[in-house]
């Protein structure tokens, strides 16, 4: 009989819809950016639920369970507007700059195909991102002139010559 409560109990706090999940979701989706943004942000999942409402204009989302790596992203709406339409397959609509944290670093993803989902060419693909920021830009030319080379050391452009083009900043040193 206790081992039959036990392991509901269990189950209970594993089950996606359990408030000790949805505080876990809260807690991953927080650690995506610094204190002083994430925590007063809303927080969604990543079927666009929300798990907690916000009051400064970002919204962060947690780890994704079904990609390696520690994912969490804090967007502000520009970019959240960036992520529905990529999830959809869709042009982003965005007219302003979008500003994303990823403190926590990244799954490894193709810098150039924003839809691969296994490692492309040893110079395309980036292994470990690492902590960075994440810029929108509406007018994609003012990118031009900026690498296109993950390993150059500094900011690099992702997902050139698509509707998902932006400019990575990596961020040395933060927590992880």
């Amino acid at each position: 009989m206790l081992r039959a409560v036990l392991v509901a109990v269990a189950v209970g706090l594993l089950l996606p819809g359990s408030s000790y999940a949805q505080a876990e979701a809260i807690k991953s989706a927080r650690s995506a950016g610094p204190a002083s943004l994430s925590d007063n942000a809303a927080v969604l999942d990543w079927d666009l639920n929300q798990l907690r409402e916000g009051s400064n204009g970002w919204t962060c989302l947690p780890d994704r369970p079904d990609t390696p790596g520690n994912d969490p992203w804090c967007v502000n709406e520009p970019w959240l507007n960036f992520l529905k339409a990529y999830m959809n397959k869709e042009e982003p609509t965005y007219t302003s700059v979008g500003v994303a944290y990823m403190l926590m670093g990244d799954t490894p993803v193709s810098n150039t195909d924003p839809y691969a989902t296994e490692k492309t060419t040893d110079a395309d693909w980036v292994e470990d991102p690492g902590a960075h920021l994440m810029m929108l830009v509406p007018d994609h030319k003012m990118l031009e002139g900026v690498s296109e080379d993950p390993n150059n050391g500094g900011p690099w452009i992702m997902w050139p010559r698509t509707p998902y083009v932006h400019l990575m900043i990596p961020i040395e040193g933060a927590p992880k």
